[in-house]
């Protein structure tokens, strides 16, 4: 599974919303539970494939099915927090419990790192060329 982190995150974000809408309705319904075990339903899979950013950054996927789309979430929380790397930021979250809004924080900030390393230099970069020009 190699998506792009804005990606992931708004998955997680859309699951997140979607149990908690789950839980409000219907009260033998956890939300710890739902959290750690997300219902990934035919709402779920509406909202992430026809989002504007799953059309621009991996148009491959909004076509996808809830199976589909239910191996994608297990295999995210498979991977969990990247513990076979030793980044600072996933031994940040080396003891955190894996639920759908952990996961969210962590690619929340996954995301913050690749705009603030990677993004913003380049974008820098092309402004200061198309300065100079």
């Amino acid at each position: 599974m190699s998506y792009p982190s804005n990606v992931i995150l708004l998955l997680l974000q859309i699951i997140l919303q979607r149990q908690q809408v789950l839980s409000h309705k219907d009260k033998s319904l956890n939300l710890q539970t739902l959290l750690q075990d997300p219902i990934i339903d035919n709402e779920v899979l509406q909202q992430f494939n026809s989002h504007k950013l799953v059309k621009l950054y991996c148009p491959e996927l909004s076509s996808m099915t809830r199976r589909t789309l239910q191996a994608m979430v297990h295999d995210i929380f498979q991977s969990g927090f990247g513990a076979t790397s030793s980044s600072p930021l996933e031994e940040q979250y080396a003891n955190i419990p894996i639920t759908v809004a952990s996961l969210a924080n962590f690619y929340y900030d996954k995301r913050l790192n690749e705009i603030q390393q990677e993004e913003l230099p380049k974008l820098e970069q092309q402004l200061k060329d198309q300065y100079q020009n």
